[in-house]
């Protein structure tokens, strides 16, 4: 397993200009990290959405019905950048799921789920992929 830290989203910033955003997170010992956000979701976990039903509440109900519980929310480095790890606890055992970090912290604010991040993402691993390759590029 990794070395985390518990994180706690200190504010979510949107742009006035062109509507993207950050999410600010920092640990109980000052560590700090930011996760870029699409203005919809900016817009969104700041409080300024509007009244249709989020694809992360959704998701939420689905894994509830389902008879899971949705566990926690980790940020890591993968071989793509910054990601998320969103946990399912199910009959005793976990199931990991990978997402991207602004689905994960979005999940993390509508569940109210714990935030950790790995070492490697709070020391700013995460941005570049960890193989980048022009082969991979699609424009």
């Amino acid at each position: 397993m990794w070395a985390v830290k518990r994180l706690e989203l200190k504010r979510v910033g949107v742009c006035s200009r062109c509507g993207r955003g950050r999410a600010e997170l920092e640990s109980a010992d000052g560590d700090r990290l930011e996760v870029p956000l699409d203005a919809h979701r900016a817009r969104e976990l700041s409080g300024q959405g509007d009244e249709i039903r989020s694809l992360s509440t959704f998701v939420l109900g689905q894994v509830s019905a389902g008879g899971a519980e949705a566990g926690e929310v980790v940020l890591d480095v993968g071989p793509s950048g910054l990601r998320a790890l969103f946990s399912l606890l199910r009959d005793g055992d976990t199931e990991v799921l990978a997402c991207t970090a602004q689905e994960g912290i979005e999940l993390a604010v509508r569940g109210t789920l714990s935030i950790y991040a790995t070492d490697e993402a709070l020391a700013g691993d995460a941005d570049e992929p960890a193989t980048p390759s022009s082969r991979n590029t699609v424009h």
